[in-house]
């Protein structure tokens, strides 16, 4: 469509020039037209060529303060009038000062009057012309929207294509309030009605107020392929983004449970502080009456960004070391009395270990088991390793990796001599980490690339950052050694569900025979990859005192046995012989599966 093509299809520098050059043209006929009306017979360009520059120099002004170009292809409504109202104001006013402080040449005194009235009148006439104009072209497409929140500007500068059907507003002052011809009704009345009308669009001003009956409507939205979208106001001006609550979508419970007290009084250390899943521990400990946080992460980029998040400096450390920096470790550990360590860090891509396979190994395994070494010598009292479900009969080195660790968990963990608790958390995706597939979905669908997936079929067991981090923090509270804790995931999900809902809530269309806006590309398994994960070992599991924890109930190594795969292991990381390496992780306990 034209309307289309002159508001997003010419870059920002031919739009300012188009609608500078159209109010220019409008300020010299207004201009000219007025001497007319004044003097009544037609005058040379020249005799008033001072006076439209002088005009033209306060419009250029006037153009550029109250930024015209943004509001010249919107919608013309009350807002845009009021904005227009001061333009002529102060446009008359500076005009008129022009006009009387003049000597030498003619200008009657009239013109102060005349000419800003006419110009403006011919310029807002422009802009209801364009929007009629627009409103025709929108008009065979034109949305019905309900929008759940209200705000005045909304209904004021809403585009051309959008028709609100309703706000949905609990506030009492709203009651039964009609603006600019929309009603506000509250969740209670919308709720009695909504099933009557076909809205293909809902806007989220307000989360709040949608969450009272998003369960509601979740069928409705999903089957008739309803978009929903934020609505951000900053400066007058709105924007839209798009809406993907993956519990709602997929009709997920939510999986938390309170903390309690349990981190009052403690001094809590965190590695891998600045990734996904450490980022979000560290802000839910925030909420609580800790003692202090010790943070550590090797990335300066993530220890930063997770600083400039934390607004609570005081009693917070940031670490820019490695965990297996043992003389680092030593110092925070001699200073500061710990009582609890998540451990967070470690390396988790699984393509990217494939082809540096020595580095899990000694990232994931061999220095993970020497920090629990140091941890244990200074008597932590309790330690917790986040693990991961690939290390379930793993079938690439990442997930082998962390399937050593929680070897070497439950090893030390049996040693009479240690005084520490150690657990292991064992889960599978987190929907938004750094390392899961939603993000590179969403970066694709926001550039119009196809989505990448690896098989039609694949399943993962999926859960958000929030509940991870949540259900990590309350193992410590039933921890009382050497468990690996399951967390309850609820059913896998295809990934191929999770790309065509991503698609379709982003607005776009998912590409068939050539026509749509996006594509879903399956490129065949990566090395390494499951079609499907899994949580358990041996088939067997227990239910914990805590709703959505379970322990796992595999048989435990003994010393003779992980003392002999760490000496193996530790022969083929120094020797860098991948076949060895192979070879040892193949056996009783890790049972790495592999085709090479």
């Amino acid at each position: 469509m034209i309307s289309n093509f002159l508001s997003n299809k010419i870059s920002p520098f031919w739009r300012i020039f188009i609608i500078l050059t159209n109010d220019i043209i409008l300020l010299n006929l207004s201009l000219y037209f007025s001497y007319y009306l004044r003097i009544e017979y037609f005058l040379s360009i020249s005799s008033i060529i001072n006076v439209a520059i002088i005009s033209t120099i306060i419009f250029l002004f006037l153009f550029a303060i109250f930024k015209i170009h943004k509001q010249y292809f919107r919608y013309f409504n009350t807002s845009s009038y009021k904005i227009y109202l001061k333009i002529y104001i102060i446009f008359g006013f500076l005009f008129g000062v022009y006009v009387l402080l003049q000597s030498q040449d003619f200008i009657p005194r009239s013109l102060i009057l005349i000419f800003p009235t006419f110009f403006f009148f011919l310029l807002i006439l422009d802009r209801v012309v364009i929007a009629k104009f627009f409103q025709y072209q929108y008009k065979s497409n034109k949305k019905k929207a309900v929008v759940f929140g209200f705000n005045p500007i909304i209904s004021d500068s809403i585009a051309p294509d959008i028709n609100i059907i309703c706000f949905i507003d609990d506030k009492k002052k709203n009651k039964r309030r009609i603006i600019n011809g929309i009603r506000i009704l509250s969740t209670e009345e919308f709720i009695k009605n909504f099933f009557n009308d076909e809205i293909n669009l809902i806007l989220i001003e307000n989360k709040t107020i949608f969450h009272k009956s998003r369960n509601l409507l979740r069928n409705k939205i999903i089957n008739n392929k309803i978009l929903v979208q934020n609505i951000s106001i900053i400066k007058n001006e709105i924007s839209f983004s798009s809406y993907f609550d993956f519990n709602f979508f997929f009709n997920r419970k939510n999986k938390t449970s309170p903390l309690g007290d349990i981190y009052k009084n403690k001094t809590i250390l965190i590695t891998g502080a600045g990734g996904s899943i450490g980022s979000n521990i560290v802000f839910q400990i925030l909420k609580t009456k800790f003692k202090k946080l010790i943070l550590l992460d090797n990335s300066e980029f993530n220890l930063y960004n997770l600083s400039i998040k934390i607004k609570q400096k005081v009693n917070v450390d940031f670490n820019l070391i490695n965990f297996n920096n043992k003389n680092d470790i030593k110092k925070i550990l001699t200073h500061n009395n710990v009582d609890i360590i998540f451990h967070a860090a470690a390396f988790k891509h699984v393509p990217l270990i494939e082809i540096n396979p020595f580095s899990a190994i000694k990232n994931n395994f061999l220095d993970t088991y020497e920090f629990m070494k140091l941890i244990s010598q200074y008597n932590v009292p309790n330690f917790c390793l986040i693990s991961s479900d690939k290390a379930v009969r793993p079938t690439n080195i990442m997930g082998a990796s962390k399937r050593l660790s929680e070897l070497a968990l439950t090893y030390l963990d049996n040693l009479k001599s240690n005084k520490t608790v150690f657990c292991s958390v064992r889960f599978g995706n987190v929907i938004n980490s750094s390392g899961s597939v939603k993000p590179l979905f969403q970066y694709q669908i926001e550039n119009n690339l196809p989505l990448t997936l690896t098989h039609k079929k694949i399943i993962r067991y999926f859960m958000t950052i929030e509940e991870a981090a949540n259900l990590v923090l309350n193992t410590t509270k039933i921890s009382k050694g050497g468990e690996i804790f399951l967390l309850d995931m609820g059913k896998p999900i295809k990934l191929y569900d999770l790309a065509k809902l991503m698609i379709q809530f982003s607005g776009k269309t998912i590409k068939k025979n050539g026509y749509g806006d996006v594509d879903i590309k399956i490129i065949g398994l990566r090395e390494g990859e499951k079609l499907y994960e899994e949580l358990l070992i041996d088939e067997k599991s227990s239910e914990s005192s805590l709703k959505y924890i379970y322990q796992s109930l595999e048989s435990k190594i003994s010393n003779k046995n992980f003392q002999e795969i760490y000496s193996n292991i530790l022969n083929s990381y120094k020797s860098n012989n991948i076949k060895f390496l192979k070879k040892m992780l193949k056996g009783k306990f890790i049972n790495y599966v592999s085709d090479k």
